[in-house]
């Protein structure tokens, strides 16, 4: 092997061990949860859902979401962090996650602009989909933003999409009826 090429080799190979350090590095500080999705109501629903939060490169708090869910009927389904870490039954999530000195939880007042709004997932025509998507409005570590706060919280799955309430707090606009919920826990 020519004496170049060898050097580009051993340029390459430390280049990728040191950016899967970094990457090892930065996960292992990284918070995660997860939460075991269930139907509120059809057992065929499930699913799971991971959070991973790590700092963006302007040190704001950025959580990843990854959700897979089967089970559904094929379309868009609003998505949402809920207020309270119950899914028995998934009416006790009680309103959006919206924490703060002006928080109004009620799905479609306020909406899009609560704290766990997130986006609509897709359902293919075999009932299955995953969304993946970041938020900067929820953290997973303590402090003011935090899903783990006195009482926890959940994600719910809606019936329908979320159409973000253009004309404002109309009935059903944040995705009407609750089908499946999980509890977000520390992994």
């Amino acid at each position: 092997m020519h004496k170049k090429m060898k050097q580009a080799i051993a340029t390459i190979l430390c280049g990728m061990a040191a950016a899967s350090l970094g990457t090892a590095a930065a996960a292992a500080g990284a918070a995660h949860a997860i939460a075991d999705i269930k139907g509120c109501d059809d057992a065929a629903v499930s699913g799971s859902a991971e959070l991973i939060e790590k700092s963006s490169d302007e040190g704001i708090k950025l959580v990843d979401v990854t959700l897979r869910v089967r089970g559904l009927k094929p379309g868009r389904h609003a998505v949402h962090i809920h207020e309270t870490g119950n899914c028995t039954p998934c009416g006790e999530a009680k309103g959006h996650f919206d924490p703060g000195p002006h928080g109004f939880t009620a799905p479609d007042g306020n909406h899009p602009f609560h704290s766990g709004d997130l986006v609509n997932l897709e359902v293919n025509a075999g009932g299955a989909g995953v969304l993946h998507t970041s938020t900067t409005r929820v953290t997973l570590s303590p402090g003011p933003l935090s899903v783990f706060d006195a009482d926890g919280s959940a994600i719910i799955i809606h019936t329908d999409a979320d159409t973000y309430c253009p004309e404002g707090d109309v009935k059903g606009c944040a995705g009407g009826t609750r089908t499946a919920c999980g509890i977000i826990k520390m992994k």
